[in-house]
């Protein structure tokens, strides 16, 4: 076994505002154990070299003169670390390190596939990863037409204003998606002006049904009418914080498919873990409608994690809206049934 030698001393001499510290070794060293070793060094940057002859081997490491006593110390460590994984590499077969390197190689692979930019080609050919349109048309749908079968009172002006303005956004957005040129960049901004449409009338009503539950409004005096109202705002904010989710996770769905980060916001079980999915995977707007959903009914996130700051806070707010609406109107209506 190979270690720094205690029966000698270290050689210390400054080059360049350097400190060159020799430290001799004691044990057997050949000319495949210094290879290594100088490896490793390479492999971990570590700023030292190997010296040796016959009968003697040093390690020789370079640590600034103007270096604090943490840094030096933290670096003649490492420098000492490596001599044991020398020690250690040398007892393990040249197979068994290059079957080791090829594993590693392949769990990386693996790993990057789900990561992995798709061609057009193979997006058309696989239709991984490319939106469904039903779920993402009958969610639309829905946002349009709650607004209008809640009573008049819970609007944030005419009844017809949100379903108006998020029917023209829709169109916009569909025009501007089928345009190429300098339209098609407008698609994004569109897109947020719609998220920001649904999540402030979900505030709206939101806000709306526990000022009445707590004062006593028109549709508190009933328990089905309390129940047909608290169900439908609890479903207009699951669409919105739905579209909220899918718009702005990774940079939105074309983002997500074309060039997605190597770290998303939203971490779902397929990414976490590729093996459960088929390369290229993307979250499609179902995978964002059940994470509203199941954030919606368990108040904390269920089986998809939120890694960014602003997915975090849209879940604490989305958790807490729907834990007032859930608590306040089942409360109420049993009181009312009473």
């Amino acid at each position: 076994m190979t270690d720094i030698d205690p029966k000698s001393d270290i050689e210390l001499h400054t080059v360049n505002e350097h400190v060159i510290a020799r430290v001799p070794l004691a044990g057997r060293v050949t000319e495949e154990w210094l290879r290594c070793y100088q490896r490793l060094a390479r492999a971990t940057e570590v700023p030292v070299q190997i010296q040796g002859r016959p009968d003697r081997a040093w390690i020789v490491v370079s640590v600034p003169a103007s270096g604090n006593q943490r840094d030096v110390a933290a670096t003649m460590d490492a420098a000492r670390a490596l001599i044991a994984e020398t020690d250690a590499a040398q007892r393990i077969p040249a197979t068994a390190q290059a079957e080791g390197i090829v594993r590693d190689w392949w769990a990386r692979g693996r790993e990057s596939a789900a990561r992995r930019p798709i061609s057009k080609v193979e997006t058309v050919r696989t239709g991984i990863g490319v939106e469904k349109r039903w779920p993402l048309l009958g969610a639309l749908a829905l946002a349009i037409a709650v607004p209008l079968l809640l009573p008049s009172r819970f609007s944030l002006g005419p009844d017809w204003i949100v379903p108006a303005v998020v029917a023209l956004l829709l169109v916009a957005i569909f025009v501007a998606n089928r345009t190429r040129g300098r339209w098609a960049a407008a698609v994004r901004p569109l897109s947020l002006a719609l998220v920001v449409a649904l999540v402030a009338e979900a505030a709206g009503v939101t806000a709306r049904l526990v000022t009445d539950l707590i004062e006593g409004g028109p549709e508190t005096n009933s328990a089905s009418d309390l129940l047909s109202v608290g169900f439908g705002v609890w479903l207009y904010t699951i669409l919105a914080f739905a579209f909220l989710y899918w718009v702005l996770d990774s940079g939105g769905p074309d983002a997500r498919l074309w060039a997605p980060p190597e770290f998303p916001n939203l971490a779902f079980p397929e990414q976490l873990n590729p093996n459960v999915a088929p390369p290229g995977w993307r979250p499609g707007f179902f995978d964002y409608l059940y994470l509203g959903f199941t954030n919606a009914t368990a108040f904390s996130p269920t089986d998809v994690m939120p890694l960014a700051r602003w997915a975090k806070a849209a879940m604490t707010v989305q958790a807490t809206g729907s834990l007032f609406i859930l608590g306040l109107v089942i409360a109420r209506a049993v009181n009312i049934l009473r």
